[in-house]
């Protein structure tokens, strides 16, 4: 090696330029150093070892991790000389191509495009209200093997207002085959491109933009920061995300956007600024698809809005092969972070927005946050017996709102080389709240015995001048009601802190009830349950 060579080795390299390196996010470099796989200077790692771990330890820690965008694959090569020939071969039809090709992909290469194509059922039904295409442009800006294009022509679209774009250059070769084979003509504006990056430099309008975008595809945290500061995304920087303001700043005044979303879209807080936005549009219809595709446990949902203001009408909310209603528009914006919940009744929204008219405080800003110990190698730093300075350490699944069982494991008290850890004195509080993380119900226990908790559980202290006590919280947040309104609002099978911070708290109950009663605080909102849910009590 040269000294050239050398002194290169010898150099240092910035974490997030390590990630970029090794395919990976740069909290995952952090979390191994924090293992203490590589060793950092500040925000620094030694090139050196950088590289080494690439070519000796990278495949087997990413096996370790379960990495699902590492752990299969598919040979692209020999994929893309059978698309080539089927694109040729006049005895295999463009659809038996598409199905072909879907069918051959990789989970590896699903989860890190980002890639579920969409049903042709679940096409034709988000465009079942389409109407008036006569000389109108259709846009799909990632268009897989072609479906809502194919739709698109049979709902009476010319081929050539049909424009599309996908990163997978198989898939446009079978799109392309497809739309020849059903209209006669060659297309012109199905392309194979990047459609953010083409978006971003483009100011080009359409009336129709229909897709199922990328769901949370692998970019980099920087180049998602661009995007997201070019298309006006705020906070939400999400590839879903990301193409929903894209596609916006595409759209003709009074055009039609049409995209099928996970369900995170509409509930998670991270897509906050997303669906202030679309609120601030006229929507024409919210639909649940349910779980569509095979081997996901995600729900799939759609919205059609059109580029029009919000003029306080009646959405359909629908269900896929099922049922539909109307609620007003309005009724969303009123949900905590702008959560579109449309498969609430009335009756249940006219509860919310009751229980949110009541005086009450949340716990924002009156509690302290940790989250549970995340030893990075709980074989290693978990025992099932006790040793000398150890303590027991609780999950998730021991803790019940009126006792917590027995560990049966236990932990160095000084959490001794541990990956992520709150200060001690979180863990050893005198008194804290413990809570389940993943579950899809609020169960919460009021800790005096300063237990430790695995990464299963979160907690949090209360302020010292904060008006109820302890168990009085607790006691409210597990109650049938308040987990009612949470799975109303949330519809997560998280515990999230943000969430939490969003509930209710009617302090003047508490100064009229020491101890809670749901009974009482049905009462004291006016509020009945009826039939295993809630609603506004009638007056005689």
């Amino acid at each position: 090696m040269s000294s050239k060579q050398l002194s290169l080795f010898d150099t240092d390299i910035l974490m997030k330029d390590a990630a970029v390196r090794l395919s990976v996010s740069e909290a995952t470099v952090r979390n191994w150093v924090h293992e203490g796989i590589l060793h950092a200077t500040g925000n620094a790692l030694p090139l050196r070892e950088v590289e080494a771990f690439m070519n000796e330890g990278f495949k087997k820690k990413l096996r370790s991790r379960a990495n699902k965008t590492q752990k299969d694959s598919h040979d692209q090569d020999k994929l893309s000389e059978l698309v080539h020939q089927g694109v040729k071969n006049s005895m295999l039809s463009g659809e038996e191509l598409a199905a072909q090709y879907e069918s051959s992909l990789s989970e590896s290469y699903r989860n890190k495009e980002g890639v579920f194509y969409t049903p042709s059922e679940i096409v034709f039904h988000m465009l079942k209200s389409v109407e008036d295409v006569e000389c109108k442009t259709f846009l799909d800006p990632c268009c897989g093997s072609g479906n809502f294009l194919v739709a698109a022509l049979e709902k009476g679209f010319r081929p050539e207002n049909l424009y599309a774009f996908d990163t997978d250059a198989n898939a446009v070769q079978i799109t392309r085959k497809r739309i020849l084979e059903k209209s006669g003509v060659e297309p012109e504006h199905i392309v194979c491109g990047d459609f953010l990056a083409w978006a971003e430099n483009h100011v080009c309008k359409f009336d129709y933009i229909f897709t199922n975008p990328p769901w949370g595809k692998k970019i980099q945290k920087q180049e998602k920061t661009k995007l997201a500061k070019a298309f006006f995304a705020g906070n939400s920087s999400d590839t879903c995300a990301l193409f929903f303001f894209a596609s916006l700043s595409l759209l003709n005044k009074n055009g039609v956007l049409g995209l099928l979303l996970p369900e995170a879209f509409f509930n998670i807080g991270v897509f906050e600024d997303a669906r202030t936005t679309l609120l601030k549009h006229k929507i024409i219809r919210l639909i649940d698809y349910g779980k569509p595709f095979r081997g996901l446990m995600t729900k799939a949902k759609a919205f059609l809005m059109e580029n029009s203001e919000n003029s306080c009408s009646s959405v359909s909310c629908e269900s896929f092969g099922k049922s539909f209603s109307y609620r007003t528009q309005n009724a969303f914006q009123s949900m905590p972070k702008h959560i579109i919940n449309f498969d609430l009744s009335e009756e249940e929204f006219d509860v919310i927005k009751r229980v949110y008219s009541v005086p009450h405080i949340t716990l924002k800003g009156h509690a302290s946050w940790a989250l549970g110990i995340v030893t990075g190698n709980n074989e290693k730093h978990c025992k099932t017996e006790r040793g000398l300075g150890d303590v027991p350490i609780y999950r998730g699944k021991d803790i019940f709102p009126d006792h917590v069982v027995n560990a049966g494991i236990f932990i160095d008290r000084n959490l001794k080389d541990c990956q992520q850890v709150a200060p001690l004195a979180f863990y050893q509080a005198p008194e804290k709240v413990i809570y389940r993380f993943i579950n899809n119900r609020i169960v919460c226990y009021h800790d005096k015995e300063q237990r430790y908790v695995l990464n299963s559980a979160n907690l949090f202290i209360l302020d010292d001048d904060f008006p109820l006590a302890y168990q009085q919280l607790v006691d409210l947040l597990n109650s049938d009601f308040m987990n009612w309104l949470f799975r109303s609002i949330f519809s997560t099978h998280k515990i999230l802190r943000g969430d939490l911070e969003e509930l209710p708290i009617w302090t003047a109950y508490f100064k009229e009830y020491q101890c809670f009663d749901e009974r009482a605080l049905l009462s004291y909102l006016n509020i009945e349950k009826n039939n295993g849910t809630y609603r506004i009590k009638k007056t005689n």
